[in-house]
Formats: structure tokens, C-alpha cells, sequence
């Protein structure tokens, strides 16, 4: 420790605040040759004293936007003391040079290509290092950035850019995370965007993989650094592919990187700060050579830094240690999900170090779930410590500024308080029993006893089936239906506001569900519009996607039993009553075999067309069963959607192969074997997130859907316009007294299919024989159906099952 000379310049504290005024502030300050301290407030004496300002400027806001020309000194003058965020013990000043500062946006904007013409949003706080480096940067350049005034907001992002008001976005990647859960809220505007920079934390090579898709012409720059060594290694994004997406990037220009024998990253460059200052002395952080010793672990592979977390977090299991984060990449790729949890070290009696996950409500997994996650995680790991796991939930995860999980924080919290946080949690659990309208819309769609606060649609077991009933309802409570509102929690949908509004939007899959079904009553009423039936097998692919898309990825193939239990109680009841009166027993329609014996077996005993819903029911279940192995199922982790290309793949293979050696054109081809490609298909449909993914799968869909099914005929026309709508246009506005009965059309569709020719021979035996009216009364019979099945069974469950706590569900 030595006595320092940056007390020989004025330093002025400057508060902190996240906007242009404080960078206005901070600029004029390094500018003149003053050393700029950023406070937390004004009566932040720590900092004014360890630093010993003599002034204290408090900025005003000014414009959210700001164009000022900002020009690096190339000196060893200090130009800025930084304090660390002191999560650790007490906060220590890094003191900057001008040349430290300068060294960065070189760097930073020779690699991203900047020009007068960005326009960036900058959604990390400017008083922080990254934040204040993307100003620095654009600065430089020339050009404009922009400071939100409530923080990061993906829905502002996506209006800007479809404004054309930005042109490049800064964020670190728990932010990103946010919006690529969001996606449909920037579209196809993210081709707008030219640049991006992401800051030091880990993402995966799939999320950045996303990005690339969701932003197709960026320069997309990923850093690792501290405050003491901003942007020491870049990883350009945009130009590399496969595991090099895993690391963060290379050293570059003038800036060295080596791994110790311990394992730790030492940085060497013009852009590391030459020392810290800790209660007024200035302390060297670089030994002899000019190395700094970070504590971060990483190790490094062709020149690329493949970083592995904090030093001071490994947890020490029995002898072996693991790393909070890496073991979170494998927990979070089990579960496919990406955020909500965070690991790190308790204590353990036996092991030394036990894994702590905390969660919050934002991870919607099954908790036994998730402690198999655990588990397997860590046995990959080479640890077996089933016993040294506690799962327990947090409000929230303790974080820096910029979005760094503070883990010994949580690992004090829990060995103090968690025999409280147990308790309190059941208690919790206990008190939800007054019924929100919400909840209430839970309960009485899908049946349920009791729904928590972080319980989803797709948690809970709903499915395609009572989807429609759901959102019906749901629109009618807030008047308006939040996109991907499956996806939220109980509490996340209890926080929206409700609206009135005239129009509103309905998703194509509703849509043309209703269009197919009238297009199958039409056909049976005498109107030959076939075609309608294929359109809704393929629906089916895509619903079984996107409701039990993400349990069969992890191997959970019971997701599939409530769907599947929701087509067969119906159908069994139909078909054996309609058996017992005709005193004609048929086991090929009762076990659903009737399409492999001819249409004319099916017509003959049944009142309905079976062959679909024994279509349905078996490709359903030949596309789950290969869930149940490991190396399926690590396929379709690494890509859902190129996985649903292999199954169209097999599917186009057994139909154009297997008639070869079975020919079924005596049953109309109406068997999975020539039908399960259109099942793919819709699974394809479904996962084809980004653009490109998109214009593939409907190039595949138009050259194989006419070999598949013909160049003529109204059956290509249903598959192929419904595939391209089904990509291309997910919503469509209508008015609200038309959405109404295309809903409920859509979610009766099932039992309209089941009963329409009952119907339909009721109006022929009164005499009508008029189609589209034979239509007409077959569709109402239909929707009555399904609407007297749905007062039934929330008959039985509040007059038995609520009464006497027997199930969690009712079937």
C-alpha cells in the first residue's frame, strides 16, 4: 500500500442517475480535466470521504435523447474513480486513466463498425461501467443514444424500431432474456437493428443463437470484463457459429488473457486500471508484468475465453468442485427454461458444501421436477448428493446493477433464515383460498381444486382442447387477451389491467380451426369442400407443440394423458352408447383401428367418421413415444424445430415408401403411416421462431405438400394456405361480436366433428336437405354439445369432487 497521487486533480462527486444529465455532467467533468466520482446520493459520505471531493454536483434531467461529441484524452491523468458496488465488504474506488478509457471505445468501436448514424437505446444504468462505455462510445462516433426513463421496456424497444427511431440496443443478458421471451413484441422490425453490444454474463449458445435470428443484420457483440478492465475479450456474435457462441470472445487489440495454474483469468492491457483506492491510499491491483488477477475462473481455447464463473462461488462437494453457473447451463437446459433460478454453496454436514437453488415465481416448473433436474445435473457433474440439494423459493434474486446473481449473499440469507422462509412458504401456500375472477376462470375451465400464484395454463395441465374455453373467458374479464398470455402466472394475469376495447385480435390457429371444422361440416352436409379434416390434423401438431411441446423435451410423456384423455372419454361414450342402441358391437371403431378396415366399415357401424380421431390418437402417440429416449431427446433440446424437420423427414419417407410394400389405398390412405407428416408439420410450424426458419419450412411445405397430396384438388389448398397463415400471420384483428362466435366455434370444434352427423341425419329424416342449412343445424348441435358436456362436468365437480377433497382434477 502506497500513498497515491490522485489527490493532486479536483475530484467532484457527481450523483448518480440514469439519465442524460448525469452523462452531460460526467463528460464536461473528464473533459476538463477533473477527476469525475460517481455518488449514490448526496450523503454518500463513504465515497466522498475515501475519495475526498471538494464538490458535489447534483444533474437535472434533460431530454431522454442525447447528440454530444465526446473526445478520449490519450493520457495517464486519472479521469474517473469508480467504486465497485461492495457486496463484498466495503466498496474500493478503481481508478481510471484517461487512457484506460480511451483503450475501450478504440477497441469497442472498431470491432462493431460505428458511425455517425446509430441511434441506440441503452437500456443498462449509465452510472455504471457498461452503461457509461455504450455512451462513451456512441459519443465518439457521433452519434445519438437514448436513456429510457423507466429502465429497460421490450415493448418500447419494439415501438422505437417500428418508428424507426433506433437503430442499436445495449443490454446485459437478464435483460435479453426478458425480450426474447417476448419476441412477438419486435417481429420482423428486429432487422432494423444494426448494432448491439452485450454485457459480461454468461448466455448460452442457444440464446445467442436467438438473437441472431430475432436480429438478422446486427453486428452483435458480446464482452467479458470488470470495471477494472472493461471489454477486456469480444466476441462477435454475428460472424461465428457452433461452440464458439459458448465462449466470450477473443482478446483483441493490445489486450493479453492467460489462465493460471489455479485456473484463473489475469488481464494485461492499456485498458486495466492501474489501482485501487481504498480508504484514501492507492493500492497497485497489477503485479510487476502488468497482469491483473481477476477472481474469475476461465479457461481459454484457441484463443477464445470460455468463461466459468466467479472463483470465490465454487462450491465444494465431497472434494469436487463444481460451478454455480455451469451447473445452472445444464439445470436450465433440462427444464428448457432460462431463467428464474439461481445455485450456489450451503452448508453440508457430511460434503463440505451442499447446492442451494432458489427460485422464484418465475420459473414454472414442477418442483419434483426440478430436484430431478437437480440431480441429474449434478451426478453429470460427477457429484451424487441427492441429500445435499435444497430447492427453496425467494421473492426475487439478489443482484448487482448490472444483473449479476449476488450468490454468497443468498448462501448468508439461507443458512440464517431458512428454517423461517420454510415455514413461511406453507403458510402461503394455506392462505390462497378466496377466489380472484382469474382464479376463478382456472378452476372452472380446467377443473381445479386449488391453483398458486405461480401456476400457468400450460403448468397446470391445460391443453388445445380448453385453450379457447380459457381465453374466451379471459378476454371477457380484461377485455383484451395479452399475447402468450399461456405462458403467464396466475399472479402475472391478475396484475394486467382490464380494458375495453372495440377490436381485438384473434390467433390464425382459432381462426382457421373454425374454417377447417365448418369446412368438414359443409362436406358431410353435401358441399364436397374437403380438406378441412387434414388442415386440423396438422392444428393438432401444432398445439401438441406448443402445449406438451416443452414437457415431451424433457421426457415427460404423461403430458400428453390429459389431451388424450379429453378426446377418448368423449368418443368412447358416443361410440359405445351408439353401439348399445344399434345392439352392434364394433371393436375396431371402440378401439380406434377402424381406419386400417376401409371407410365402408367405418360408415356402416358408426354414425361418424372415426379415421380422424384414430389419426389424431395415433400419430399423437407415435410422435411422443421417441421422447422416451435420451439421444431424441437431446436432439430436440439443441433444436425443436429441426427435430419436427426429421419427423417430416420419416413422415414423407413412410408415405411415399411404405405403399410399396403395403398398399392402403383401399382405406383412402387414411392411416398415420401416409398422414403423420402433416402432424410434423404442424410441429415444424410451431418452432419456426425466426425468419429464416419460417421461409424454410413453408418452402418445404409448398414442394412437398402438391407431391404429397396432388397438384389438384381443394385438400392442397387447406394444408398449404393454412401452413403459410399459420407462419406468417399468427394474429389478425376482427371485431369483438365476430371473435365471439368464431371462439366458441374453435373450442367446440371436437365435439362438433364427434356429432355432426348425428345431426345431419336428423335433418335429413325432418325433410331438409338444403346443405348449407343441414350445415347450420349440425354446427349449432355441435357447439350445444359441447356446451351441456362443459355444465356437466362443472356440475359433478362442485357438487362431489370439491365436496368431499377427492382430486386435484377432474376428467
Amino acid at each position: 500500500m502506497k500513498n497515491s497521487g490522485v489527490k493532486s486533480l479536483k475530484r467532484v462527486g457527481i450523483v448518480a442517475a440514469n439519465n442524460t444529465g448525469y452523462v452531460e455532467a460526467m463528460f464536461n467533468c473528464i473533459e476538463s480535466g477533473e477527476v469525475a466520482v460517481p455518488l449514490r446520493s448526496m450523503e454518500d459520505q463513504y465515497r466522498i470521504d475515501a475519495a475526498d471531493i471538494t464538490q458535489i454536483v447534483t444533474p437535472t434531467e434533460n431530454s431522454a435523447w442525447m447528440s454530444r461529441k465526446f473526445t478520449h484524452s490519450d493520457t495517464n491523468e486519472i479521469a474517473l474513480i469508480s467504486f465497485t458496488s461492495g457486496t463484498e465488504g466495503s466498496p474500493k474506488g478503481v481508478i481510471l486513466t484517461h487512457r484506460n478509457l480511451a483503450d475501450v471505445v478504440t477497441r469497442l468501436n472498431s470491432i462493431m463498425q460505428l458511425d455517425d448514424s446509430i441511434r441506440e437505446y441503452i437500456g443498462v444504468p449509465v452510472y455504471h461501467s457498461f452503461g457509461f462505455g455504450r455512451c462513451r462510445a456512441v459519443a465518439a462516433a457521433g452519434g445519438e443514444f437514448f436513456i429510457p426513463n423507466g429502465g429497460f421496456n421490450p415493448s418500447e424497444i419494439g415501438e422505437m424500431l417500428r418508428q424507426g427511431k433506433i437503430n442499436a440496443i445495449s443490454a446485459v443478458p437478464s435483460l435479453w432474456r426478458v425480450l426474447l421471451a417476448n419476441k412477438d413484441l419486435i417481429g420482423s422490425y428486429g432487422k432494423r437493428v444494426r448494432w448491439i453490444e452485450i454485457g459480461s454474463q454468461y448466455m448460452s449458445r442457444q440464446e445467442k443463437e436467438d438473437m441472431k435470428s430475432l436480429f438478422p443484420d446486427a453486428r452483435i457483440v458480446q464482452h467479458y470484463g470488470l470495471t477494472e478492465a472493461s471489454r477486456t475479450t469480444l466476441l462477435q456474435i454475428h460472424a461465428v457459429e457452433e461452440d464458439l457462441l459458448e465462449s466470450v470472445g477473443q482478446a483483441l487489440g493490445g489486450v493479453d488473457v492467460q489462465q493460471t495454474s489455479e485456473g484463473q483469468i489475469a488481464i494485461r492491457g492499456n485498458h486495466v486500471a492501474a489501482s485501487y483506492l481504498i480508504n484514501g491510499q492507492e493500492v497497485t491491483l497489477q503485479d510487476e508484468q502488468g497482469w491483473f488477477l481477476t477472481k474469475d475462473l476461465g479457461r481459454l481455447k484457441n484463443g477464445y475465453l470460455y468463461y466459468e464463473g466467479r472463483a470465490d462461488d465454487v462450491i465444494n462437494c465431497g472434494g469436487i468442485k463444481v460451478h454455480p453457473e455451469t451447473l445452472e447451463t445444464k439445470i436450465y437446459t433440462r427444464i428448457a427454461c432460462s431463467n428464474g433460478l439461481a445455485v450456489c454453496r450451503k452448508p453440508d454436514p457430511v460434503r463440505g458444501d451442499g447446492f442451494l437453488v432458489a427460485i422464484t415465481k418465475d420459473l414454472n416448473v414442477d418442483r419434483q421436477q426440478l430436484k430431478e433436474a437437480v440431480l441429474q445435473s449434478t451426478q453429470e457433474l460427477g457429484v451424487n448428493a441427492g441429500n445435499a440439494i435444497a430447492i427453496v423459493d425467494v421473492e426475487s434474486l439478489p443482484k448487482t446493477a448490472t444483473g449479476k446473481i449476488k450468490r454468497q449473499q443468498l448462501s448468508k440469507w439461507y443458512i440464517q433464515e431458512f428454517i423461517e422462509q420454510e415455514q413461511s412458504t406453507n403458510v402461503a401456500n394455506e392462505n390462497f383460498k378466496d377466489y380472484s375472477p382469474i382464479q376463478a376462470i382456472f378452476n372452472q375451465v380446467l377443473n381445479l381444486r386449488q391453483v398458486q400464484p405461480q401456476d400457468t395454463f400450460i403448468s397446470v395441465g391445460g391443453d388445445s382442447l380448453s385453450y379457447i374455453q380459457f381465453s374466451i373467458q379471459l378476454e371477457n374479464h380484461l377485455g383484451y387477451l395479452p399475447k402468450k398470455w399461456e405462458h403467464l402466472t396466475l399472479q402475472q394475469l391478475e396484475e394486467l389491467p382490464p380494458q375495453q376495447r372495440l377490436n381485438s385480435l384473434i390467433e390464425m390457429n382459432t381462426l382457421l380451426r373454425t374454417l377447417a371444422i365448418l369446412g368438414v361440416v359443409l362436406t358431410h352436409a353435401g358441399l364436397h369442400l374437403e380438406g378441412g379434416s387434414l388442415l386440423l390434423l396438422l392444428i393438432a401438431g401444432c398445439n401438441i407443440a406448443r402445449f406438451q411441446g416443452c414437457a415431451l423435451i424433457q421426457g415427460r410423456l404423461r403430458a400428453i394423458i390429459p389431451s388424450l384423455k379429453n378426446i377418448l372419454i368423449p368418443y368412447f361414450v358416443l361410440t359405445a352408447a351408439y353401439q348399445i342402441w344399434n345392439r352392434k358391437l364394433d371393436f375396431g371403431t371402440l378401439l380406434l383401428v377402424s381406419n386400417f378396415q376401409g371407410i365402408e366399415v367405418q360408415t356402416s357401424n358408426s354414425i361418424f367418421f372415426s379415421w380422424f380421431i384414430a389419426n389424431l390418437i395415433q400419430c399423437i402417440i407415435l410422435f411422443s413415444l421417441p421422447f422416451s429416449l435420451q439421444p431424441v431427446r437431446n436432439f430436440a433440446k439443441f433444436s425443436p424445430w429441426l427435430f419436427g424437420l426429421a419427423a417430416l423427414s420419416v413422415g414423407i419417407c413412410t408415405n411415399r415408401l411404405v405403399p410399396y410394400m403395403w398398399d392402403t389405398s383401399h382405406l383412402y390412405n387414411q392411416v398415420p403411416h401416409m398422414l403423420f407428416w402433416l402432424f410434423a408439420l404442424g410441429w415444424c410450424v410451431h418452432f419456426a421462431k425466426s425468419r429464416t426458419a419460417r421461409l424454410v419450412t413453408t418452402i418445404i411445405a409448398a414442394m412437398v405438400t402438391p407431391v404429397l397430396m396432388g397438384f389438384g384438388g381443394l385438400q392442397l389448398w387447406w394444408v398449404l394456405t393454412g401452413t403459410v397463415l399459420l407462419l406468417w400471420l399468427p394474429y389478425v384483428p376482427v371485431l369483438r361480436f365476430v371473435k365471439t362466435p368464431v371462439q366458441k366455434i374453435a373450442a367446440a370444434a371436437y365435439y362438433i366433428y364427434l356429432t355432426d352427423m348425428i345431426f345431419v341425419h336428423f335433418a335429413n329424416v325432418i325433410g331438409i336437405t338444403y346443405p348449407v342449412l343441414t350445415a347450420a343445424i349440425a354446427l349449432l348441435g355441435g357447439v350445444f354439445t359441447w356446451m351441456m358436456i362443459q355444465a356437466l362436468q362443472q356440475f359433478v365437480f362442485h357438487s362431489f369432487f370439491k365436496k368431499w377433497n377427492y382430486s386435484e382434477y377432474l376428467i
